[in-house]
């Protein structure tokens, strides 16, 4: 992965766009339609904003957890219009790995293509165009108690720390997953190396199902993994050890992003999924006692970037962190 060498050590405290317009096209893993994208920088407080080219009208979608409406097996985002863009995890978690506060992501389609089903063709291409600082400062947002969410058996907790780590565990009993865990510290260089290739995954048996009900039209072996119970279906197998527990920390990267800001806390889950995600970064919103906004000193920029925040610039008053 030559591209990593891109990086460069830049102002963690400022926010971030990219240097010019960048494109890809697929086909969306569900809808199975023709797609292509373009990103384009955007100005400082804008955030990350879908754009509809194919509407006319309102067709304008900020990735916020206020526009995520339900949807299976992916993350949605709707605006007031009814306009809506499906599958944004992928791109969400390269934003977020990459420390992208402000574009606009043109579409012309109701979804994301599927690329290869993970980020790396986002994560080479914004590298490739280049990340510009902004003069404005960052806000993060900092979790100062315990919080918890679960459907059934599945949770995620989140306790405060100075960094974003998550420690996950899947279990797909009587499949070659089976039980699987994974401790992932959130920086650029461990999700380019370690989760930016993992791609999504489903079990053979439950394809029929999915198309059945208008889902996976467009998936196949070139943006997914087949999982027939103790077979990869893929002729090349898996890419990397973990690679299924690292897609879903890949995707929990993506869906917590919806904070509109970067989060820091030490996250445990079991068996995350986008409904479960979803929850736990509204449950994060629903009491201001559950975190803080805070700067980041500027001249903290080094390999741990929430060890020094700024209290003094601290605000526990704002309720929109969008």
């Amino acid at each position: 992965m030559n591209f990593i060498n891109k990086i460069i050590v830049d102002d963690k405290s400022k926010q971030n766009t990219i240097k010019g317009k960048t494109f890809f096209s697929g086909v969306g893993v569900h809808s199975g339609r023709a797609v292509t994208v373009s990103i384009e920088p955007a100005e400082i407080d804008t955030g990350i904003i879908f754009k509809r080219i194919d509407v006319s009208n309102n067709n304008e979608i900020k990735a916020v957890i206020d526009n995520v409406v339900n949807s299976s097996l992916c993350t949605k985002i709707s605006n007031s219009a009814g306009i809506s863009v499906s599958t944004v995890e992928h791109i969400m978690a390269a934003f977020s790995a990459l420390d992208i506060d402000n574009v606009l992501v043109k579409i012309n389609a109701p979804e994301l293509p599927a690329l290869d089903g993970s980020s790396q063709e986002y994560i080479k291409k914004i590298l490739n165009i280049g990340i510009q600082s902004q003069d404005k400062k960052r806000k993060f947002l900092k979790i100062i108690k315990k919080i918890e969410v679960n459907i059934g058996n599945r949770f995620i907790s989140i306790s405060p720390s100075n960094e974003l780590s998550i420690n996950i565990a899947i279990n797909y009993p009587n499949t070659i997953i089976g039980f699987s865990e994974y401790s992932y510290k959130h920086t650029k260089e461990n999700f380019i190396k370690n989760l930016s290739m993992a791609r999504t995954y489903t079990l053979s048996e439950d394809i029929e199902k999915m198309r059945t009900v208008g889902l996976a039209i467009g998936g196949n072996l070139n943006n997914a993994i087949v999982v027939d119970n103790y077979k990869i279906l893929n002729p090349d197998g898996l890419r990397f050890e973990k690679e299924f527990v690292k897609h879903k920390t890949l995707d929990c990267v993506g869906d917590f992003y919806l904070l509109g800001m970067p989060l820091i806390g030490n996250i445990n889950c079991f068996a995350p999924g986008h409904n479960l995600n979803q929850k736990f970064v509204r449950e994060i919103l629903k009491d201001q006692n559950n975190y803080k906004i805070e700067y980041l000193h500027p001249e903290n920029n080094g390999e741990k970037p929430f060890d020094l925040v700024n209290d003094e610039n601290s605000s526990q008053n704002i309720t929109n962190v969008a």
